[in-house]
């Protein structure tokens, strides 16, 4: 007899969002208050007004489109913000309700995700503490950002995603990347000439290196010549901070996340002062394709993923050609010495994609990973768009097919199980909680620990850094 799954703890939807009628009733009180006085106090105050007034509609009479929710929790702070520039006009007292009023659109926006956040079956489900609802929104302000600022695929651009993804399948069965995808890897590329100089970046010094990436995609590759169009992102980078004192001290590489690669968010990101300066790790920070000073876009990491489906094949596989080839050069700088990778978000998905081909690091540890590309796509995409892109034959298990030889849930971790760690988020609210536990399943069920908290939270949560640190004991990294 066929059986259902254990339904999640979290998955309730209900018809109607009572709590967003305060946000309707905030963003009134934006109409009122700006358009009776100056005129540019009402044309300013109507931005937010309207916002806040059509998202707390939406919720309150169609509750659960999680788009709504995006620009709900980004308005709110925004429009404390906008409070602040027509308190002259509105007088003290209306500053006061709207500034409040922001922030409540806010919190309701995070009580309303979290709500209907769902949690895999067995996983504790996260908290209704005020903090969890404000990381919960602060997740869902930053997904308004990306889906204002990314590319929505339609008309001829589906057309042609369609076509070029169906002939990176033909391509796959042609060379057996279906069955094997490392062949479409080969062996690690090292750099050939690599450039140095010393740099400084908000107090930190460090060494930036630069190479031609050994990244050369097939004349047959669909997509080739657009791809090698972005001319700055045919040039490697990374940043190194290495102790000269001991040539044999242990590396760590440290993979940074989707839309970052600056220095300054990628050193606040894996806390360069603890895993340098005090447990003495040379830490190695390549920058992933199309990111940081190799974007294609105004901002970092545009094009990624948001760009022709087909490309996020040569995302994934110039950017697993260039860790490689950041491997090499660790080890002919410091022959012998352990090297271990930590990764976070889209960085969690290379480490874990690199330990696919790399079987003598120290140790690999995933953090808030994404491991199924195509599902957070679709997650985070309208969805009246998401159903014109499924009739039109896009769906995330065909994306998902021709991504096999990229993807780290295709082949084996060939590091030592007991050398593999994951921490991940109960209410991340950009990757879905069932990744991080998919590449669990994957990894022999591995460690892996859950914190009460969400995507960008991750930084702040007191258990990661021990659980990080003791992985890298664990491996002989840092002492006990």
């Amino acid at each position: 007899m066929q059986t259902f799954p254990d339904p999640s703890p979290m998955r309730w939807q209900p018809r109607r969002f009572k709590s967003a009628a305060l946000v309707l009733a905030v963003g009134l009180s934006w109409l009122i208050a700006c358009w009776q006085t100056a005129w540019w106090a009402a044309v300013l105050g109507t931005v937010p007004g309207v916002v806040l007034i059509s998202t707390g509609a939406g919720q309150l009479l169609y509750a659960g489109d999680r788009q709504l929710l995006y620009h709900m929790a980004l308005a709110g702070p925004v429009s404390s913000v906008l409070a602040l520039c027509v308190a002259p006009a509105v007088g003290w007292g209306f500053f006061g309700l709207l500034f409040a009023g922001g922030l409540l659109a806010f919190l309701v926006a995070g009580w309303a995700l979290r709500v209907q956040h769902p949690v895999p079956a067995g996983i504790e489900p996260p908290t209704s503490k005020a903090g969890l609802l404000i990381k919960v929104a602060t997740d869902a302000a930053l997904l308004g950002v990306f889906i204002n600022c990314a590319r929505v695929p339609r008309g001829a651009a589906v057309t042609t995603d369609i076509e070029e993804l169906q002939a990176w399948g033909r391509l796959a069965d042609a060379n057996g990347w279906s069955e094997v995808p490392e062949r479409m890897h080969g062996s690690a590329r090292p750099f050939i000439d690599i450039r140095h100089r010393r740099a400084r970046v908000l107090g930190v010094d460090y060494e930036w290196l630069t190479a031609d990436s050994r990244y050369n995609p097939g004349a047959d590759w669909p997509g080739r010549q657009r791809w090698l169009g972005h001319r700055r992102n045919r040039t490697a980078a990374m940043r190194v901070l290495r102790h000269d004192d001991d040539p044999a001290r242990p590396w760590l590489m440290c993979i940074h996340g989707y839309r970052m690669g600056h220095a300054g968010l990628d050193f606040q990101l894996f806390d360069i002062k603890r895993l340098h300066h005090e447990l003495g790790l040379n830490l190695v920070m390549p920058i992933l394709a199309l990111h940081g000073v190799r974007r294609a876009t105004p901002m970092t990491g545009g094009l990624f993923l948001d760009g022709p489906l087909g490309d996020l094949v040569h995302a994934q596989a110039q950017s697993l050609c260039d860790l490689r080839s950041t491997l090499a050069w660790v080890r002919q700088a410091a022959p012998g010495t352990p090297i271990g990778v930590l990764g976070f978000s889209l960085g969690g998905y290379h480490a874990a994609l690199l330990s696919c081909f790399e079987p003598e690091l120290a140790c690999v540890i995933a953090g808030i990973p994404m491991t199924d590309i195509p599902a957070t796509l679709w997650q985070h995409l309208p969805t009246a768009h998401a159903d014109y892109l499924e009739a039109a034959g896009l769906s995330v298990a065909g994306v998902n097919n021709r991504l096999r030889p990229v993807s780290p849930l295709a082949m084996p971790c060939r590091v030592p199980v007991a050398q593999r760690r994951i921490f991940a988020a109960t209410a991340d609210q950009l990757i879905a909680p069932d990744q991080p536990q998919a590449l669990w399943r994957h990894w022999d069920e591995c460690e892996l620990t859950w914190y009460d908290g969400a995507h960008l939270s991750v930084r702040h949560e007191s258990r990661i850094a021990p659980f990080i640190e003791s992985g890298l004991a664990r491996a002989g990294l840092v002492a006990e």
